[in-house]
């Protein structure tokens, strides 16, 4: 009986130790008019413990002149007025120009995020699957 228990215990710690304590994180993208859209979603179980998200805007076929027009946009505020259901949660965004592409990349702010935004590992991806995003599981 004892020997089981021990099998079980170095068992369930070795299951823990593969799995990252049941960590998993949610990469869902989706590409619309020549911007690539990245959600990471970070879970501990069903809870959410990070978000962020990444803009990529190709920009390659515009002039030198219009990329620095572009550049001077603040596709920050743009981007969080967009996204009026998370806006009190929006944080940490930066805008970057390489290589021809304007990057945004942003994070939420979980602990102002509602509990419904981002449920479960399930719902989130069902939720993102039906606004166009491809989502995979890591």
């Amino acid at each position: 009986m004892k020997k089981s228990i021990t099998l079980f215990g170095v068992i369930a710690f070795a299951i823990l130790l593969t799995t990252g304590c049941g960590k998993t994180k949610l990469v869902c993208k989706q590409k619309v008019s020549g911007l690539d859209i990245t959600f990471n979603v970070g879970f501990n179980g069903d809870k959410v413990e990070s978000v962020d998200f990444g803009y990529d805007m190709d920009v390659s076929k515009y002039s030198d002149s219009m990329i620095k027009l572009l550049e001077k946009q603040d596709f920050c505020n743009k981007v969080k007025t967009s996204m009026s259901q998370y806006k009190s949660a929006f944080a940490n965004c930066k805008q970057s120009t390489k290589n021809k592409h304007i990057i945004i990349k942003s994070a939420f702010n979980v602990k102002k995020l509602t509990k419904n935004q981002f449920a479960s590992v399930d719902k989130t991806k069902k939720e993102l699957e039906k606004e166009g995003y491809k989502c995979t599981k890591k």
